[in-house]
């Protein structure tokens, strides 16, 4: 069986993806170890190998996730062409993927919405924490966790019912 990929991207690939990725990752061996995916990250805007905000690192150190390892890449045509499912955390990055990759555009969904099954959601964008101190990051964290559970129990039915 083919594993899919679900590529998460932000702006430079330093925090909100990288977030998104770990806690993919980490969610997904806890209550979903069969699950056929696997999660990548990347930037509309990355230097390529930058390492994640320390602030980033700190947060999820503190959860138990371990991200010093993590090297930030720029939004390639190779990783759009390999990955089943991209998600986005602003509608910016949204439009920018799908004006760039046109391509791709049936599989680059806004991360909030494509989560929560909406239409419309007040607080649809994730925002991005970069230059503010842990407690926003901490704040991004929880956010992105209820949603990428959601998306877990989603992805879970979809393989079971296909």
């Amino acid at each position: 069986m083919k594993e899919h990929i679900i590529l998460f991207v932000c702006t430079g690939n330093t925090c909100r993806s990288v977030i998104a990725q770990a806690l993919f990752q980490e969610l997904k061996e806890e209550f979903f170890p069969g699950l056929n995916y696997q999660a990548e990250s990347a930037g509309i805007a990355a230097i390529e190998d930058t390492s994640p905000a320390k602030e980033a690192v700190f947060c999820l150190a503190k959860h138990g996730i371990d991200i010093t390892t993590h090297r930030a890449q720029q939004v390639n045509s190779q990783l759009i062409k390999k990955s089943s499912l991209i998600l986005t955390m602003t509608r910016e990055q949204l439009n920018y993927l799908k004006e760039h990759f046109p391509q791709a555009q049936h599989k680059v969904f806004l991360l909030r919405l494509f989560c929560q099954q909406r239409e419309h959601l007040k607080n649809d964008e994730i925002k991005d924490p970069y230059g503010e101190g842990i407690f926003f990051y901490e704040d991004i964290y929880k956010q992105l966790k209820r949603d990428i559970k959601k998306l877990l129990f989603r992805l879970a039915e979809e393989q079971k019912d296909g």
